[in-house]
């Protein structure tokens, strides 16, 4: 299996919408249930998938994903959901 790499990440706050313009839930035993805030958001992907996977991060670790088809489709998603710009994403390389 290949490793997931982050490849965009940015740190939400007071200047992002909050919560988002979607809401993302959770199924489990307990039924279903909204995931706390997001706190940042990161844009990964894997060697053998063409496709790039946003991740919305919460403090407590919990993570929602969307899977976008172009890197410019899930840099989209989040200036919809969240009103970020593009020019506030930071570059990385790092395993997520």
């Amino acid at each position: 299996m290949s490793e997931m790499v982050a490849i965009k990440n940015v740190t939400l706050n007071e200047s992002h919408l909050r919560p988002g313009r979607t809401k993302h839930s959770i199924s489990d035993k307990n039924g279903r249930s909204e995931f706390p805030p997001f706190t940042s958001l990161v844009i990964t992907q894997c060697p053998d998938d063409p496709g790039f996977y946003l991740m919305h991060v919460c403090a407590n670790g919990q993570i929602a994903d969307t899977w976008h088809e172009t890197l410019d489709d899930a840099l989209h998603q989040a200036e919809y959901e969240f009103e970020v710009k593009p020019e506030e994403w930071a570059e990385t390389s790092e395993p997520f």
